[in-house]
């Protein structure tokens, strides 16, 4: 599942590459079309004519526009399915997690209003906010003033209450009648006072500030994405042309020209805008594309190390005690290092599909032949330092190409961070996988090898430890990859893979 939704986001990436490049062509060409019709006004073209091409231009920014909401809109819907899925899964978490403390709270605020009944401060303002809400029902304080009143009076609904706690009070019956639940005794003082000045403005006090006050902050906190950025630009451009219009409707060039030079400025900026996230793409591209082939070099890696300890420890049997058991040994290994070639081909593909890096298809190429040679050999049983020596040279192009892909890694993350705060130019043409610089120390490398090997090929045969026809075929490929690391020499100077 793991695999298919990193193929599905690699897709997803090249495809809004392929969407976001269109974009841009599309916006250039519409630019190039605002530049010619601003200077055929200038020139004094006809007026109608004029006129025609730029509502012809304003009709397709909008329609590029609406290309660009559109796409907005459905990244906004892709964006909500997962975050409500995880708050789904959140909520999941905490009803299992938090099952008992969720019963816990309610025990104890249903025992709560019980163990607070003789104070009655939470049943006085129960009783307050009940009050006010029905409109000062008659009945409501005629019943509770008997309940809240400890002194002795039987007149709970005369103006003669309040005088018991407050004298200044007593001889106005306004107070009396306007503040009868205000003035209560002193079992109730936080609770009732605050209920009471709360529901004065509105019973749910406590909910209502928030919503007025968090959303004007996340309209201004929340920054705009360079797509969003590149929609607004595109929409003033669009009323520049709107204006233009009518101001050529009116026969006023000079300020219609005014406006075609801010609709152009506009579009350059939806232009950048639009850049920006296509490098943006690229570098996650080339992030994802990294990382899964240094994992393949690794594993790769650790299957030709275990490969080439096996044969070194079944070329320890000496020649007079090997046997059929050691042809069926050699066998296996022959088999484990086709599975080699096996990933090695899913790197090739990997490296054609990104198609901007040179020397890094011709080593895994050559790392593919050699592992189909020593494949072969291994199924005849040749165990000897020929086959060992082709899976050294495997092994160790393997941990180069591992310890480039490593660098390319950070000098990427480097290059990213050195960009943050900065202002970005737009990129005429793509960033490489890999450096300039890294391929020709790749180069430089399989060029030692190719001599190193020859070495070894030319001592085998002085010491009589292989024959020549059996070195001629492996000196062939030698010749073979001599010519090719020249050709890929000469594409990258002429840069040819850009």
């Amino acid at each position: 599942m793991q695999l298919l939704m990193s193929e599905d986001r690699s897709k997803r990436i090249r495809d809004e590459k392929q969407r976001v490049a269109n974009l841009i062509k599309d916006l250039k060409r519409v630019e190039r079309a605002e530049r010619s019709t601003r200077a055929r006004n200038e020139n004094g073209a006809d007026l109608d004519e004029v006129q025609a091409e730029q509502e012809a231009i304003t009709k397709r920014s909008e329609a590029l526009q609406a290309e660009l909401s559109e796409k907005d809109a459905e990244e906004g819907a892709d964006e909500g399915k997962p975050d409500d899925g995880k708050a789904d899964d959140g909520d999941e978490d905490q009803q299992e997690k938090g099952g008992e403390k969720s019963d816990k709270p309610g025990e104890e605020s249903e025992s709560s209003p019980d163990s607070k009944d003789p104070k009655s401060g939470d049943s006085k303002s129960d009783d307050a906010k009940s009050e006010k809400g029905d409109g000062m029902d008659p009945q409501d304080p005629s019943d509770q003033k008997p309940s809240d009143q400890k002194p002795g009076d039987q007149k709970p609904g005369e103006s003669g209450d309040p005088s018991e706690n407050k004298p200044s009070e007593s001889d106005s019956p306004k107070p009396s009648d306007a503040k009868p639940s205000d003035a209560k005794p002193s079992d109730a003082k936080p609770s009732d006072s605050k209920p009471s000045g709360d529901s004065s403005q509105s019973p749910p006090s406590g909910d209502s500030p928030p919503e007025p006050s968090d959303s004007p902050q996340d309209q201004s906190q929340s920054p705009q994405s360079p797509q969003q950025q590149a929609e607004q630009q595109l929409q003033k451009a669009i009323e520049k042309m709107k204006e233009a219009e009518k101001e050529l409707e009116q026969n006023k060039r000079a300020d219609a020209t005014e406006k075609q030079r801010e609709a152009e400025d506009n579009l350059r900026e939806a232009i950048d805008r639009l850049e920006r996230i296509l490098r943006q793409l690229r570098e996650e591209e080339m992030q994802r594309e990294l990382a899964k082939l240094e994992s393949r070099l690794r594993r790769m890696a650790a299957m030709q190390s275990k490969v080439l300890d096996d044969t070194i420890a079944l070329a320890a049997t000496p020649k007079s005690q090997r046997n059929r058991q050691t042809d069926l040994k050699a066998g296996d290994l022959a088999f484990e290092e086709k599975k080699i070639t096996l990933e090695a081909d899913r790197a090739m593909l990997l490296l054609r599909e990104e198609g901007s890096s040179v020397a890094f298809p011709e080593v895994v190429s050559q790392i593919r032949l050699d592992t189909t040679h020593v494949a072969e050999r291994l199924g005849e049983t040749k165990i000897d330092a020929v086959t060992q020596g082709i899976q050294q040279d495997i092994l160790a192009a393997l941990e180069e190409m591992i310890a480039a892909t490593q660098k390319a890694q950070r000098d990427l993350e480097k290059k990213k961070q050195q960009q943050q705060g900065q202002p970005q130019q737009g990129g005429k043409q793509e960033q490489p996988l890999v450096e300039a610089l890294a391929e020709l120390k790749l180069i430089r490398t399989m060029e030692t090898r190719i001599k190193t090997t020859t070495s070894r090929y030319a001592g085998l045969l002085e010491s009589n430890e292989s024959t020549a026809e059996e070195t001629l075929p492996l000196l062939q490929d030698l010749s073979e990859r001599q010519n090719r690391l020249y050709q890929i020499t000469r594409d990258l100077v002429l840069e040819r893979n850009q």
